[in-house]
């Protein structure tokens, strides 16, 4: 397996429903041997882009390709390409290993490999029973399972802990980083950004239908420089110092009756300037600069708006 064989490529990619443009002119790259995070809020392109790049949707403009093809121009997608877009796709009075000898059967596969990935995805005990009676992270587990069948190179995933347990989500966790290990290249989609910071390698945050950010987690965390909470009975004499020495004032917000929290600023600072003002402090800690925060400033949504931002594509 060469570096090229699971390259996802999208370059201009367009796509427009009556007036709305879904996507507009959209380009990143998803690198084998990585987990990449697909991320935006609701309405910004997600859902559109991966059905493009599947060939489930037509673009307007543009081309997606994995492994320098376009998904429809690919001999045996399934070799290649495991994708869940989403796990409702079961007939309900079939077992789990029905299913996925059908799939074997249709993909030219032996049956033997639908044990296989079920024991893989750690559903064996429940390979005889009907689909009807699986939960919901039993459910994502055998779309992953199918996804799975062909060995593909290529994985991509829309919200693929949707429905798991803790325990879930942590062998998710493990059974993506291994596959990635290998050489595989794994484009995970997902609302959930203290899950996605936990797993991913990359991420490609899109708004609107445009790229906004692309690039390492590491290297976007630090892009937004360090965060500082402080608490202080004089919250209004602290923020006035700050702008005073050139702090803008929308990288300063009032997150509480006595607390100031800063961006772009190191605690020492806010110490030195403190002290010099004599403005008393109660506290004053660096935080993390999680994806969380890095997300919502590059698209512009609030804090209070996270849950919204967590529900849909």
């Amino acid at each position: 397996m060469t570096d090229d064989d699971g390259r996802i490529v999208v370059t201009g990619l367009s796509k427009t429903f009556g007036p709305a443009a879904a996507v507009a002119d959209l380009t990143f790259t998803v690198e084998p041997g990585s987990i990449t995070g697909f991320l935006g809020p609701n309405g910004a392109g997600k859902t559109t882009t991966l059905r493009m790049l599947l060939g489930l949707v037509r673009p307007d403009a543009g081309v997606a390709t994995i492994a320098g093809r376009r998904y429809l121009d690919l001999p045996a997608p399934g070799n290649v390409v495991g994708a869940v877009l989403e796990t409702g796709a079961f007939h309900p009075a079939r077992t789990g290993r029905a299913h996925l000898r059908i799939y074997c059967t249709v993909n030219g596969y032996p049956h033997s490999r639908a044990d296989e990935v079920l024991d893989l995805v750690g559903l064996a005990a429940a390979a005889r029973r009907p689909v009807r009676g699986y939960s919901l992270g039993m459910r994502q587990r055998l779309a992953l399972a199918t996804a799975l069948l062909g060995d593909p190179r290529v994985l991509v995933l829309d919200e693929p802990a949707n429905g798991l347990d803790p325990e879930g989500i942590a062998w998710l966790r493990r059974l993506l980083r291994d596959l990635a290990a290998e050489g595989r290249t794994v484009l995970v989609s997902s609302h959930v950004l203290s899950e996605v910071q936990q797993l991913v390698d990359h991420v490609v945050i899109i708004n609107r239908g445009r790229c906004v950010r692309q690039g390492p987690l590491t290297a976007l965390a630090a892009l937004h420089g360090p965060v500082v909470s402080v608490r202080t009975p004089q919250p209004d004499r602290l923020h006035a110092a700050l702008t005073r020495t050139g702090v803008d004032d929308s990288r300063i917000t009032r997150s509480g009756p006595d607390r100031l929290r800063v961006t772009g600023v190191h605690t020492d600072d806010v110490g030195q300037l403190a002290h010099a003002e004599r403005i008393p402090l109660l506290w004053l800690a660096a935080e993390h600069t999680d994806l969380e925060h890095v997300f919502f400033t590059l698209t512009g949504n609030s804090h209070e708006a996270a849950p919204a931002a967590r529900t849909g594509a």
